[in-house]
């Protein structure tokens, strides 16, 4: 019943995250299954007592196919949109099981979408639900996955076949990753890679002629302001010292490039008062004085426009941070949504490496 509730939860929050408005159409939406036999990736030493055996398990996928109704479709050559279930048994009882809910993209590589070959790639983010988490007293070999809830990635490879107007055969090649974004540790998170194989099905099928208009340029004068609050809960780098809050300030100066893209440089102020503790408490620095625990970082930003969704990518430097735990550069990576032209939310995670930071909750305001 746990478990159950636990998947339960997890659709009530991933559908608002994902908004449903793919879903609008009545027609020409796609159900697949498939399932998958994989390994865990060995990202780091400390994982290897868990991979014992090969992850298995099953998907399915509702999609939906768009035609160019928006002019963003055309520019990506008419992706699809739409959320992938997952089931997945590490067939090792410390890990579980774990259950996701992603929204994705899946975008096209040909230009021909009438081929009875098409090869795609699918990129997604939603959350996870897993049942075996690490517990201090029955369960700490598990330093993988510490909470129930965990965030979820996806990224694949498809090739498929047509084989009716709508039967399709498809094979993937897949990355699934869960972790918490260091909420709480341990955290080193799990990344399985599987090989897939599924057919799909097209549902309220109606032959429907795909839209080509002319676009305008997208206006490339002057610079763009952006300025955002993000926050939080983390343990910084100790296991058992508690999530504790964390904020970000964070100014931003960006050029469009695109209707596609944006480059910007950030300056950004950090606070964590899970780091404030961790350095209190710091036996290494016993009898001196101990580092200030702000941080102040410059970042190179690009953001990718998707419809009102746009995808995050930083890599940052910090010019001021005295305890320099985690050392100096930074990356974020994340998804962002437009309410309107102004005001935006975002989701992204902040890692140095391998090893993540922060999950960061955010609200912005496009200046100009």
């Amino acid at each position: 019943m746990l478990h159950f509730r636990g998947i339960i939860f997890i659709f009530c929050l991933a559908f608002p995250i994902l908004g449903f408005g793919q879903f609008r159409n009545d027609v020409n939406k796609v159900i697949s299954v498939d399932y998958f036999n994989g390994f865990i990736f060995k990202h780091k030493r400390q994982i290897g007592h868990l991979i014992t055996d090969h992850p298995v398990g099953f998907r399915v996928t509702f999609d939906q196919k768009s035609y160019g109704a928006e002019a963003w479709q055309q520019r990506y050559n008419f992706p699809d949109a739409g959320l992938t279930f997952i089931y997945l048994d590490y067939n090792n009882e410390r890990l579980g099981k774990s259950f996701g809910l992603i929204p994705h993209f899946s975008f096209y590589f040909k230009n021909n979408k009438q081929a009875r070959s098409q090869f795609k790639y699918k990129i997604g983010l939603g959350l996870g639900y897993n049942t075996n988490k690490y517990d201090k007293e029955s369960n700490n070999k598990n330093n993988v996955l510490s909470t129930d809830l965990n965030f979820g990635i996806l990224f694949q490879a498809e090739y498929q076949r047509e084989l009716n107007e709508r039967l399709f055969m498809n094979t993937y090649l897949a990355f699934t990753h869960f972790s918490n974004g260091s909420i709480k540790k341990p955290n080193s998170g799990i990344n399985v890679i599987s090989a897939n194989l599924g057919l799909s099905y097209l549902i309220n099928y109606e032959p429907t002629e795909y839209i080509y208009q002319e676009e305008e340029p997208v206006s490339k004068s002057g610079f763009g302001y952006t300025l955002t609050l993000s926050g939080g809960m983390h343990e910084y780098s100790k296991i058992g010292t508690g999530a504790r809050p964390f904020w970000v300030v964070s100014g931003l100066v960006d050029k469009r490039l695109n209707h596609k893209s944006a480059l910007g440089v950030a300056l950004e102020w950090f606070a964590s008062l899970s780091m404030k503790n961790d350095i209190k408490y710091d036996y290494r620095l016993e009898g001196k004085e101990l580092p200030d625990w702000n941080r102040i970082g410059v970042a190179l930003s690009h953001e990718l426009f998707v419809s009102d969704v746009s995808l995050i990518s930083q890599a940052g430097y910090y010019i001021h941070d005295e305890y320099d735990y985690y050392g100096k550069v930074y990356l974020r990576l994340g998804v962002r949504k437009y309410f309107n032209d102004k005001i935006y939310s975002s989701l992204v995670v902040k890692s140095h490496g391998a090893k993540a930071e922060a999950a960061e909750f955010a609200i912005g305001w496009r200046v100009k």
